[in-house]
């Protein structure tokens, strides 16, 4: 499955891609989708056709398109293999899969497999994060076009925007039966440490560890949230005032007004939403070394 928009796919032969798995031992057999949507139906149709034991789904493109997969691969055992060549690559990265495309395809043929957690959003599963706030808000706001033109720094360009106005909600969150009430103007639950880029809001977060890490940033004022956003951007913010760090297996989101929500960078709905861990869920063929 490879999304021929994502980063270097667009300067990639598929044909190129797809002849070198072959030379890494596999047989190849193509799988499209017209859209982000029909992604896991379109896998789900193709595993339908081949021996669950003997199966792996080869995934070229970035963090979107894997979680457009994740669907079809949670709880099946069917190995999941990333070629990283999308914009940022952040579950590549924290899986410590290569960068390069010869390096990574060599993994998913010879790799070994892995399993990993998976978060659920109000069913929906996720691998990264989910982003409940101004994140979300930045995310459901991009416009196509632009992300196409200038790919991650969209997201920068419109964050910039969406900061300078952006209001302070009221959190209810319970985690675990641990109740927080708060002004604020973000949350983020993490399955892994990465959050984009070389940023780690939930340093702490492991992939495979069974827990759910929750980073809030709680804030009175545009000042104090001005502070946050410079201490996070140096990898400061565990310290400030207002940053606040629960580990749950389970938590629930109300807020006031209600807010957007994304799931590893696609849109995905609004507050209220429940999110819970799912140990073990996804298996992935990491480095063998």
């Amino acid at each position: 499955m490879a999304n021929p928009s994502a980063g270097r796919m667009r300067g990639s032969s598929r044909a190129t891609v797809e002849g070198s798995l072959r030379e890494s031992a596999l047989k190849v057999v193509p799988v499209e989708a017209a859209t982000q949507e029909g992604v896991a139906e379109a896998l789900r149709e193709a595993l339908a056709r081949e021996s669950a034991d003997t199966a792996r789904v080869v995934v070229a493109g970035g963090d979107g398109t894997i979680h457009a997969a994740l669907p079809a691969l949670a709880d099946t055992g069917v190995p999941l293999a990333i070629l990283p060549v999308g914009s940022v690559n952040v579950l590549a990265r924290d899986l410590g899969i290569p960068t390069s495309l010869d390096a990574a395809i060599r993994v998913a043929g010879r790799g070994r497999e892995r399993q990993i957690d998976l978060g659920y959003a109000n069913g929906r599963p996720f691998a990264l994060m989910a982003g409940i706030g101004f994140d979300a808000e930045v995310v459901r706001s991009v416009a196509p076009d632009l992300k196409n033109l200038i790919g991650s720094f969209a997201y920068v360009a419109r964050g910039l925007q969406v900061l300078a106005s952006y209001p302070q909600t009221r959190f209810h969150i319970e985690a675990d039966g641990e109740e927080v009430e708060a002004a604020g103007w973000l949350a983020v639950v993490a399955n892994a440490s990465r959050y984009t880029y070389h940023w780690r809001l939930a340093p702490d977060a492991r992939i495979d560890d069974g827990w759910l890490d929750l980073c809030f940033f709680a804030s009175e004022s545009a000042l104090q949230t001005a502070g946050q956003v410079v201490a996070t951007l140096g990898g400061r913010h565990s310290a400030h005032p207002g940053v606040r760090h629960l580990r749950a297996k389970r938590l629930r989101f109300h807020c006031e007004p209600d807010v957007a929500v994304q799931l590893d960078g696609d849109p995905a709905g609004s507050t209220p939403v429940e999110v819970t861990v799912a140990p073990g869920a996804l298996t992935v063929m990491v480095p063998s070394e």
